[in-house]
């Protein structure tokens, strides 16, 4: 056909439309690479692919036929990909910008997309959309090959004339827009991460490469998301142990271990849940969790059974509890490696499954990962709860290092705001050493080291003292014990400014119930808040840790460090059959044992903060970004 017509197809930008309101917001970075032509617009990213640049030069284009446009070899070829942290919702279409004469009654194309064929001619003026509601999930990506011709039809109103057009995509998401969890992680699931039971329950099962996007940070704790319930509630676990003390008394002969009578579940509802915040409109307060009795009892791990299919049903209401042994199973189940799961962290700790009668065992996970059953003796304790059905996230990826934020969770610390303000487990940094809050009573903030005291990168030992009590450690005046170290060599002038003193409880452990340390009734049902504390104390700076107290557990993460220290204890250890006086430590493998005074091990101090001391910056989420502190100016020394 000798009138041949110019068609140039333009891309001049691509816009992602952010609804704010009733006005838009305009998001684009573009960057240019040898191979691609890509703009990154909000959450989602667009990528030119076989093009030498933006756009498509289409030149000495003439009127043809479908078929002969179909047959055309020059396309748009381009991809987008959700790179938010929720499903993308979006559009993508042609405006034209041709105005002097408009192109859309005559302008052809069709689109391939994800290569499954190419779509039947559309017109322009008739149907704009490359792509009209369209979803991604995180992560995922679609590729477009789009082909455009001037129609047969067209006649010389058109000819030595420009046909120019962008391609707009629009989407409505925003990575700090506030969406329900249950929605946010169930679109990044797929059969390589996670198993459906037949009650409808879904298990994230894999490893921490498949798993990397479960991570929760709430009320100064990190969680993993473990399992997606059918009523969009969502079942959590902390990433770390919290404590480490004896699940619970050792029932009557040939009779089962209980959870319902355990020491672990009082420490969970009681002194755990305590700093939880804000817990009444976040977490199910009546959930149900099945702590029945399951004879497995298999050494090298599962299979285990469904709680629920089990005799003798055991299922206590609480807001807080442990994994089963069949959850623990599922979340490695994919794999069947538990050595590999996510949620193995090194250490041994409890689960919430009784295991034997005679004699009287539960099941727990050990430090390669297995579950197995045991002895119910002093070991790690990973609480567990269940957010409400709706509950929402506002920023975050679900990474370790981007958790999940909680719509309802406590802001984030502001400067200028005081410590005693904020909740237990946040991470504050005084005199360049990395603490975690512990509690706050009386606006006075107890804090635990979140590692050993180094000495260039080197973990330093000492030995308790000459005996198991602190006073004498403290005023031996020996510097190869870690009372006297801790209160003079270590303790530096820029701390004390910082620090007060504060009550540190001695009373001994005997592998009974956590409150014996601070209360000073035995095994009391009173809360360790409310009892009448024990007379047995030490008024000072710089304690160390006690046995059942927040954080008094391995927190070095073997999976980055590789590294672990036993570290000493406040707590005396000294039962009635025993001659020799012991001190409480926690082991290599996180639990607590007993060790001689004289023997060497890691340090990891306690100290008490001034009220008056405020924040200067950081955000308290992880040790790199943990609060730095200061004093009000006139409270400087």
């Amino acid at each position: 056909m000798n009138n041949k017509r110019n068609l140039l197809i333009t891309i001049i930008t691509l816009s992602l439309i952010l609804i704010l309101g009733s006005s838009y917001a305009y998001l684009m970075y573009t960057k240019e690479s040898s191979n691609n032509y890509v703009i990154n617009v909000g959450t989602l990213e667009v990528t030119f692919v076989d093009s030498e640049t933006q756009f498509l030069n289409l030149t000495n284009m003439y009127p043809m036929t479908d078929e002969e446009g179909e047959s055309l070899e020059q396309e748009l070829v381009f991809q987008v990909k959700n790179t938010g942290n929720l499903v993308a919702n979006y559009n993508v279409y042609i405006e034209e910008l041709s105005t002097e004469p408009e192109f859309k009654t005559v302008i052809k194309y069709i689109v391939n997309k994800d290569n499954k064929g190419y779509s039947e001619p559309k017109v322009l003026n008739d149907d704009k959309y490359i792509e009209n509601n369209g979803k991604l999930k995180v992560g995922e990506t679609s590729e477009y090959h789009v082909k455009v011709w001037l129609m047969e039809t067209a006649d010389i109103t058109y000819m030595n004339k420009e046909f120019k057009a962008k391609v707009i995509v629009e989407g409505n998401q925003n990575l700090d827009k506030e969406a329900p969890l249950y929605d946010v992680i169930t679109a990044k699931l797929d059969e390589n991460n996670s198993i459906e039971d037949e009650d409808g329950t879904i298990y994230l099962s894999g490893d921490n490469k498949t798993i990397n996007f479960n991570y929760v940070w709430y009320s100064g704790k990190l969680w993993r998301i473990t399992a997606i319930n059918p009523d969009g509630s969502v079942k959590l676990v902390t990433q770390d142990e919290i404590a480490s003390f004896s699940w619970g008394p050792t029932p009557a002969y040939g009779k089962n271990p209980t959870f319902e009578n355990s020491w672990v579940r009082q420490w969970l509802n009681e002194d755990f849940l305590s700093t939880l915040y804000n817990y009444e409109n976040i977490i199910v307060q009546n959930a149900n969790w099945n702590a029945t009795l399951d004879e497995t009892k298999n050494d090298s791990g599962p299979p285990v059974q469904k709680p629920e299919t089990l005799e003798n049903q055991e299922v206590v209401q609480d807001v807080v509890g442990l994994l089963s042994a069949y959850e623990y199973y599922q979340s490695y189940k994919i794999l069947n490696t538990p050595s590999s799961g996510y949620l193995n962290i090194g250490y041994y700790w409890s689960l919430i499954t009784p295991a034997s009668s005679i004699p009287s065992l539960v099941f727990l996970v050990d430090a390669k990962g297995l579950s197995r059953a045991s002895s119910h003796n002093s070991y790690g304790i990973r609480p567990s709860i269940i957010l409400k059905s709706g509950i929402k996230s506002n920023k975050g990826d679900g990474s370790k290092e981007n958790p999940y934020l909680l719509v309802g969770d406590i802001e984030k610390g502001m400067v200028g705001e005081k410590v005693n303000t904020r909740v237990s487990g946040e991470y504050i940094n005084v005199d360049n050493n990395v603490y975690r809050i512990v509690d706050i009573e009386n606006d006075i903030v107890k804090l635990t080291s979140n590692d050993y005291i180094k000495d260039n990168d080197e973990i330093i030992t000492k030995k308790f003292g000459s005996t198991i009590y602190w006073k004498n450690s403290v005023t031996s005046n020996n510097d190869d014990y870690v009372g006297y170290y801790l209160n003079n060599t270590w303790l530096t002038d820029n701390l004390k400014q910082y620090i007060t003193t504060g009550t540190y409880y001695l009373e001994q452990d005997k592998y009974e119930s956590y409150k014996n340390t601070i209360c000073n009734v035995s095994n009391t049902s009173q809360t360790t808040k409310e009892c009448v504390k024990t007379s047995n104390t030490w008024s000072g700076l710089v304690g160390l840790p006690r046995i059942g107290e927040m954080f008094s557990v391995q927190l070095v993460d073997l999976q980055d460090d590789n590294l672990t220290n036993i570290f000493w204890l406040l707590t005396p250890y000294k039962p009635e059959s025993y001659s020799e006086e012991k001190i409480k430590a926690i082991t290599l493998i996180g639990n607590d044992s007993y060790y001689s005074p004289s023997s060497q091990y890691a340090i990891r101090p306690s100290i008490f903060l001034k009220s008056e001391v405020i924040i200067t910056g950081g955000d308290g989420v992880s040790p790199e970004t943990a609060y730095e502190v200061g004093l009000p100016k006139q409270n400087k020394e």
